[in-house]
């Protein structure tokens, strides 16, 4: 099925398994419906341009987890960012992003597809096999693949509290050891011709607001010294909303004035708690 570029404007979204073939899935989709394709290669290359160099950027994404760790500021900029990079691209609605929690990181935005493409474990031993042009065992692949799954489970249920493996989480459902490239990209383009993926005024507005002001978390998170780990930015009819706690009124006073510098900012309205105590802070 071919269908034109001003008919259909989803946010597809495509949740990986390790070696389930989501890669070559999300480039037929995207060939065929004319839609931009994004992959997390080209997101750790987009968060070169908020300070996320190579360096800093694998040091954080492969920092191992302990039982006990917890969100430190640098995790919670490095989530900023990679928000405001997916919602520059999600902008003009037509794209398929694969990579992991897509959907989770874009979360508000309307016109989200978003689906976990999983497959069997025969036919991921034997992609991992392939891709390594058969230089390794059965028995690597295998530890190939379940070091990949055990890490990526970790990731999501530090930085999303999710299951990665929790289904109940997406639209769609798709095992590629069971269908075709084809047969899912069929699914796949049925769903997104439903009403909910035709863009509205309301969806365009909205998208315009989400993408400004994850961009704003962004700068809050790499141009400022606050402390900014509970901070969160909303648009809302021109209106710039900042609320959550800051840790003294100097930071709130300075947060209020880097936003109200920024361009395109009619109105700042505060909504700020100092932490461990009761007032907002005006």
């Amino acid at each position: 099925m071919e269908v034109g570029e001003d008919i259909l404007m989803a946010i597809i979204t495509m949740s990986r398994g390790t070696y389930s073939g989501a890669k070559e899935l999300a480039e037929e989709v995207a060939q065929k419906l004319g839609y931009k394709l994004l992959s997390r290669e080209v997101i750790i290359q987009e968060l070169a341009n908020y300070g996320w160099v190579e360096g800093k950027l694998e040091r954080v994404r492969h920092k191992q987890l302990g039982i006990l760790e917890r969100m430190n500021l640098e995790w919670v900029h490095y989530l900023a960012c990679l928000r405001a990079v997916l919602s520059k691209q999600a902008k003009g609605e037509a794209l398929v992003y694969h990579g992991n929690n897509g959907h989770l990181a874009l979360r508000g935005f309307p016109h989200i597809l978003s689906i976990k493409v999983i497959a069997d474990m025969e036919h991921r031993i034997k992609a991992v096999m392939a891709r390594n042009e058969y230089a390794i065992d059965q028995k690597e692949a295998i530890q190939i693949i379940e070091r990949i799954d055990e890490r990526r489970k970790k990731w999501s249920e530090f930085f999303y509290q999710t299951d990665v493996n929790d289904v109940s989480s997406f639209d769609m459902v798709i095992d590629l050891s069971r269908k075709s490239i084809g047969d899912a990209y069929e699914m796949i383009c049925s769903a997104v011709e439903l009403p909910q993926f035709r863009p509205t005024v309301w969806s365009e507005n909205t998208i315009k607001d989400l993408t400004r002001a994850a961009e704003l978390r962004a700068r809050i998170a790499m141009e400022t010294d606050i402390m900014d780990d509970e901070i969160e930015v909303e648009i809302h009819d021109g209106v710039l909303d900042v609320k959550g706690v800051v840790h003294s009124l100097e930071d709130a006073n300075e947060l209020k004035r880097f936003l109200a510098s920024q361009p395109d900012v009619e109105k700042v309205e505060s909504h700020l708690e100092e932490s461990a105590g009761d007032m907002d802070l005006v």
